[in-house]
């Protein structure tokens, strides 16, 4: 009967429950949002979630989340009326970003950049915000 109970519904390493399970469960977590992504950049979708955009960009979802709250990089907020919402992160910003970091020319300040690209965008569109 020990036996039963010790090895029947020992679940705690997948609720995250003894050494190393939160982290554990972190990382699959992100191991999934960037499986997302790229399933969605070979597809073309044209936007991430913030989990699969920060898992692009290497970093936590938690630090994307106070860089888009900041207006240091460019997301659309889908919120409905009662103020609950989320964000939707332009696939193309999060490409052009690693492009332009890729480029050789330095490091990239993401709060200068997202300025950059908002400008540009509204250029593009004759001058509308």
């Amino acid at each position: 009967m020990t036996d039963k109970a010790a090895g029947a519904g020992d679940h705690s390493a997948t609720l995250g429950e003894g050494p190393g399970g939160p982290s554990r469960l972190r990382q699959r977590g992100r191991e999934l949002a960037l499986e997302s992504a790229l399933r969605k950049r070979a597809a073309g979708v044209p936007s991430y979630t913030i989990p699969e955009a920060a898992a692009l960009c290497s970093v936590s979802q938690e630090h994307l989340y106070r860089l888009v709250r900041d207006n240091a990089f460019p997301a659309i907020r889908m919120q409905r009326g009662d103020g609950k919402g989320r964000y939707v992160i332009p696939a193309r910003a999060v490409e052009q970003l690693l492009q332009d970091a890729a480029s050789g020319s330095g490091c990239v300040e993401a709060s200068d950049w997202s300025s950059t690209w908002n400008s540009t965008l509204r250029q593009s569109a004759g001058g509308a915000a």
